[in-house]
């Protein structure tokens, strides 16, 4: 009975995210096809903040994530984001239990979402793949998703208190890759690269519908001083289904 309210609430916060998004940060999903069942492990880039919040809600399976130690400090919110998922990790250290605590999930069928660069960027671009997630993946056996989100940097850049209003985020889903234990090094290389190159696709369809040709890290700056990957364009899709996937205020 527990376990369903625990659903049960997950899946109404799903809803008000959607909402939310989609009022202040006219959110789109793209690719929600290429989201097998559980288990699966969503690897992502790491922009902002908000980056749990988004896959959490734009993922149809509930989702599990490690967030740092120190947000587990006050007691209430600590509460908080284990009952929608989260579990604790020492980031600068080798946590064997934040390890394990994965491979649970995993092995229960779950969905785990890690950040392979492993912190928030710096300048809103793919960082240096760490390889720990792909070794679990490779030795459970289990897909990876790659996960490209693209705005929420402007929203709630890193050293910033507060986030931002009413600039456009998009999250794109890539088809599930399958990792052997030998490939780990080229993979997370290869994998990096694709990230980017996703990230820069979604960019560049987002500056023309919103920012007429110049970047949303130009728009931020200029609003301050005034006081390539298959992924889809905002009227469809590289290829033939991208402009299907995309969704706005829904699950």
């Amino acid at each position: 009975m527990r376990r369903f309210f625990r659903l049960l609430l997950y899946r109404f916060s799903q809803f008000v995210a959607w909402f939310l998004f989609a009022v202040f940060y006219r959110i789109r999903r793209y690719g929600a096809r290429n989201i097998p069942r559980p288990p699966f492990i969503v690897a992502c880039n790491h922009q902002s903040f908000l980056d749990p919040i988004i896959v959490g809600f734009t993922c149809p399976h509930p989702v599990r994530y490690m967030a740092r130690a120190s947000l587990f400090r006050n007691p209430l919110f600590a509460a908080l984001i284990r009952a929608y998922g989260a579990f604790e990790i020492e980031r600068d250290a080798a946590d064997l239990s934040a390890l394990r605590k994965t491979m649970r999930f995993l092995k229960n069928g779950e969905c785990v979402l890690l950040f392979p660069e492993g912190t928030r960027t710096r300048d809103g671009k793919v960082g240096q793949i760490k390889p720990g997630g792909f070794l679990i993946a490779a030795r459970l056996g289990v897909a990876v998703v790659p996960a490209v989100i693209e705005g929420a940097f402007c929203a709630w850049r890193r050293n910033t208190k507060l986030p931002r209003f009413f600039l456009p985020i998009r999250i794109y889903y890539g088809k599930p890759i399958r990792v052997g234990v030998e490939d780990i090094k080229g993979v997370c290389a290869d994998f990096g690269k694709r990230l980017e190159l996703a990230r820069c696709r979604l960019a560049k369809t987002m500056r023309k519908k919103y920012f007429g040709g110049s970047s949303l890290y130009e728009h931020q700056s200029k609003k301050t001083q005034e006081g390539d990957g298959a992924v889809p364009s905002e009227r469809g899709g590289v290829g033939t289904r991208g402009g299907r996937d995309a969704e706005a205020g829904r699950n």
